[in-house]
């Protein structure tokens, strides 16, 4: 459960990210349980992220992770996570992460693959990236927002943190057919935008369950050891 009573007041459990200053944003971490949806245009850094939050839950938290890739297969993965110093192989054999890679798009087989493997390794974060590759799995919108919604709901069952990525275009957010809407419990929102003569990298917390937000846009770093919100600065302190 992600709440404690302590007395008359409610403590709420809290899932460390790993991204540093990006806690600092929402009250000290994730609420255990927690689905967030991370939106971003291209660019923006939601994969590193998503590496981020795994490689630092296990490393530092002791927090097995399954990755549920719809594009890139694992040997792609795990080179891009090199650059950032994160060895996701190792755990990968020590049995600490899973990674699934699809091959069929067969949403339901999919479903219970990260549901099977969740159980396998106890995993207590799960990623899955690009969400916007479910689009691929549907015909029909009413379907694909049924079954996405019933994805969200299965995850929340199984107690998992996790993060769902989207993409977004320069002007507007395009939903994951509901999911932000009706089971989501957070939404989190990467830029990468053009302010006077650079492009600038910022993020924002649109909104988490539980949970006192920043709501002001914050500037992004992608360092060699990953991403780092500057929590203490506003975004045109970067441009100036």
């Amino acid at each position: 459960m992600a709440e404690k009573s302590k007395g008359t007041a409610v403590i709420i459990e809290r899932v460390k990210s790993g991204v540093p200053g990006l806690d600092e944003m929402m009250d000290g971490g994730f609420p255990k349980g927690n689905l967030v949806v991370l939106s971003g245009d291209p660019g923006s850094g939601k994969t590193v992220l998503c590496w981020q939050f795994m490689y630092e839950g296990i490393s530092k938290y002791n927090e097995n992770a399954v990755y549920v890739s719809l594009e890139e297969n694992e040997e792609t993965i795990y080179e891009g996570a090199r650059q950032f110093g994160w060895d996701l192989q190792k755990y990968v054999k020590e049995g600490k992460l899973l990674i699934i890679t699809v091959e069929l798009y067969d949403f339901e087989r999919l479903k219970a693959a990260i549901e099977d493997n969740v159980k396998t390794i106890n995993a207590k974060r799960v990623v899955i990236d690009p969400g916007v590759i479910f689009r691929l799995f549907f015909d029909r919108e009413l379907d694909a927002r049924k079954r996405i919604v019933s994805l969200g709901k299965m995850l929340k069952l199984i107690g998992t943190t996790t993060i769902i990525t989207n993409e977004i275009s320069l002007d507007k957010l395009t939903s994951l057919y509901g999911l932000e809407e009706y089971v989501a419990d957070g939404v989190i929102l990467l830029y990468h935008t053009k302010i006077k003569n650079r492009f600038v990298r910022s993020i924002a917390v649109l909104k988490m369950r539980n949970t006192e937000i920043t709501e002001s846009l914050k500037p992004v770093k992608i360092t060699n050891d990953g991403i780092k919100v500057l929590e203490k600065s506003e975004l045109f302190d970067e441009v100036d």
